[in-house]
Parts: C-alpha cells; sequence; structure tokens
C-alpha cells in the first residue's frame, strides 16, 4: 500500500522532475526488494530469468541498472545514448494524460552521451560482467544534429558493445527530425553495416552479439515486410515493437492529447500488438530465426500475455511504471503465472504467436484459452 501511496504523491509532480525523483530514490536503495520469479526465456545464447524489461528511456544514462534488479524485472534497456551529450527538445517535453494512462514525449534524445554512459557501464560490469542472469540491453541513436548519422551508430557500437548483452538500435524515435528514414531498406542496410563494423572495431569483437531493431508502429505493412526481409538476410537479432506513435487514438479523453510527440502508454496496445501479431505471421511464414520484443501499452498480466500470444520472446514496459508504481512487474508476473496455470501452460514458448490479432489474444487473456478454442 505505501508504494501505491507513494507513486500517487509523485504523479502530483511534473513528469520530468517526477522522472528524476524516482532515479534518486532508486539510486539511495529507497525501493522494495522482491523475492524474484521466475518465468525462463532462452534467445540464442541469452538466458533471461523471466520475460519481463524495463524499455529504454527510463534509465537513459545507465545510472540505475542495478536497481532494475530488485523490481523483479529479467532485463533492462538502457538508453537511447547518442555520442556526444544532448539536451533534446525545449521543456516542457513530457506530458501525462492521466485519464488514457498514457504519455506524451517529445524528449529528443537527452541523454549526458556516450562518453558518460561508460564509465557507468563500466563500474556496473565490474559488479555483473557481461553474461551475468540480469540482462542488459544498450539502446544506441544518433545526435540530432550529426554530420553523419551512420558514423554515429558506428562509433557507439564500437564504444558500447562491450557492456552489452544485446544492442538495440533506434531507428523510429518520432523526436529526432527524419530518423524514421532508416526504416527505409537502402538507409537501414547502411546502418546495420555500421553497427557491424563497429562491433568488429570493438574491443569485444562479439560478432555474435544480439542486435535488435526498435521500429515504429507507424509504418506501412509493406515496410515492415522489408524491414523482416532485410533483418534476416543481415543476421539481425530481431525486432522491438514498437517505439512510440505520432499517431492520436480518437477515443483520447486526457487535455494533453494535441501536444507533439510521441504517444505510449494504453493506447498504443491495439497498433503495436497487431504489428506485432503481423511481424510474427510474416516470420512464421518465411521460416526466419527472428525474435520478437513486444512494448507499447503493456499495463498488467492480461495485456503481458496478450503480447505472448501475437507472438512476443519478451515484453517491455514503461508507461505504465509511471502510472503503478514499483511493483509493477511483481504483479504482472503473480498475475501471468495465474492466467498460465488457469489455461494448463507449462511454458510461455507452448503459447507464443498462437494468434494473429490483439482482440482474441484479449478474449484469450480475459476468459481462458479453453474457452477461445471451444467458440
Amino acid at each position: 500500500m505505501i508504494w501505491k501511496f507513494i507513486t500517487f504523491l509523485v504523479r502530483k509532480l511534473e513528469p520530468e522532475i517526477a522522472h528524476q525523483i524516482s532515479l534518486i530514490a532508486l539510486k539511495l536503495g529507497f525501493h522494495p526488494r522482491l523475492k524474484r520469479i521466475e518465468i525462463p526465456v532462452k534467445i540464442n545464447n541469452l538466458h533471461f530469468t523471466n520475460f519481463l524489461g524495463v524499455a529504454a528511456g527510463f534509465d537513459k544514462n545507465a545510472q540505475i541498472i542495478e536497481r532494475i534488479h530488485y523490481l523483479n524485472f529479467g532485463l533492462t534497456e538502457v538508453g537511447t545514448i547518442t555520442p556526444l551529450p544532448q539536451y533534446g527538445n525545449p521543456k516542457p517535453r513530457v506530458f501525462r494524460l492521466e485519464k488514457d494512462k498514457a504519455i506524451i514525449n517529445r524528449n529528443g534524445f537527452n541523454n549526458l552521451g556516450m562518453a558518460q554512459a561508460i564509465k557507468k557501464l563500466k563500474n556496473y560490469r565490474k559488479k555483473f560482467p557481461v553474461g551475468s542472469d540480469f540482462i542488459l540491453g544498450v539502446n544506441i541513436g544518433p545526435n540530432k544534429d550529426s554530420n553523419d548519422r551512420f558514423n554515429d551508430y558506428e562509433i557507439l557500437s564500437k564504444n558500447l558493445s562491450e557492456f552489452a548483452d544485446y544492442l538495440t538500435i533506434n531507428i523510429s524515435s518520432p523526436n529526432t527530425p527524419n530518423l524514421r528514414d532508416f526504416h527505409q531498406t537502402n538507409n537501414l542496410k547502411k546502418v546495420l553495416i555500421s553497427v557491424k563494423n563497429g562491433i568488429a572495431k570493438s574491443k569485444s569483437l562479439d560478432l555474435q552479439l544480439p542486435i535488435f531493431l526498435k521500429i515504429a508502429p507507424d509504418i506501412s505493412k509493406n515496410d515492415l515486410k522489408q524491414i523482416i526481409e532485410t533483418a534476416n538476410e543481415n543476421n539481425i537479432s530481431g525486432l522491438i515493437i514498437s517505439n512510440t506513435t505520432v499517431d492520436r487514438n480518437k477515443e483520447l479523453q486526457s487535455d494533453n492529447l494535441h501536444e507533439t510527440g510521441g504517444l505510449s502508454g494504453i493506447p498504443l496496445f491495439n497498433k503495436s500488438t497487431n504489428f506485432l501479431a503481423l511481424a510474427s505471421k510474416i516470420i512464421k511464414i518465411k521460416k526466419y530465426n527472428l525474435y520478437l520484443i513486444a512494448a507499447g501499452g503493456v499495463s498488467d498480466s492480461k495485456s503481458a500475455y496478450a503480447k505472448i500470444l501475437c507472438g512476443a520472446h519478451l515484453v517491455q514496459l514503461y508507461s505504465s511504471m509511471t502510472f503503478d508504481g514499483p511493483l509493477i512487474a511483481e504483479n504482472i508476473l503473480k498475475g501471468l503465472l495465474q492466467l498460465m496455470n488457469r489455461d494448463k501452460i507449462s511454458s510461455i514458448k507452448d503459447i507464443r504467436g498462437i494468434v494473429d490479432n490483439p482482440e482474441d489474444a484479449m478474449k484469450i487473456a480475459n476468459n481462458g484459452l479453453k474457452d477461445y478454442l471451444e467458440t
């Protein structure tokens, strides 16, 4: 109850101030200590204690990786990290949509830059080397005013890959001008070449380092097919579906709904999950060895279950922490175990990708797999 009350009080503050206070509290150890819940997942050589992770954007500067352990997540993703420090867009740039349990942000890759991130990552890796049982992803992106964004990706992968269990290429933030142009096949191929060149020049020389592409939910179905083809041809591990959307749901009720930026939270669920299901279907038909990390609108055990039913190997969240506080992972994992028990599921791989739309997935989450199969 105390954590709900604290979350309620923090939400009364301006969003960026509330976020900074949350980070400080975690750094100081003011957070619950939770017994680890295991729902194991394996992706290539990565072994995840559970499938649930914190999406990039929460810990931009790699300050609280160790503390995320205590909140019952199986992974976390730091960043987005740019080569040089970047203030981002003018404030205010983060807006809560309280009635919709959503957030609009136009941060613009605000972070302290690669050099500061390396200091934090070095300290973390002294305690928890690469390959530890808490998986760390490093999310990278170019500086807004860079003269050569392809070179930015190479510099970042060269210098940061040695600290990462996996690397995420961010080509999808709506708040960096023209970044989403990298979804186009020719540009995407150049990005992937740049990242692989960087890894080849890194201290770790880990050419098998898993690489994920974080994509936008606002691209066309044909664009998605082309991205999947390009990812497969270039031996990319998988996709993160999805980043925030620039679309605005007609059902939004909050006062801030017209602010520019990327929308996240519950209103993103259907759009991102439809794209997830489509990607899963394409990958199955093509028999590609690509993994899917689902993000967008995960707020409880049922929405997480739906993501898995639509093809997710891993699930990430961020916005729901703003509204539900530090017990969100604990509640989702316990709830999902109850859903699995109800549906007599021993492993989430047994239900992964068995439906191709969020509507059916939520029917199963709400009413059970047996009822769905009998209808």
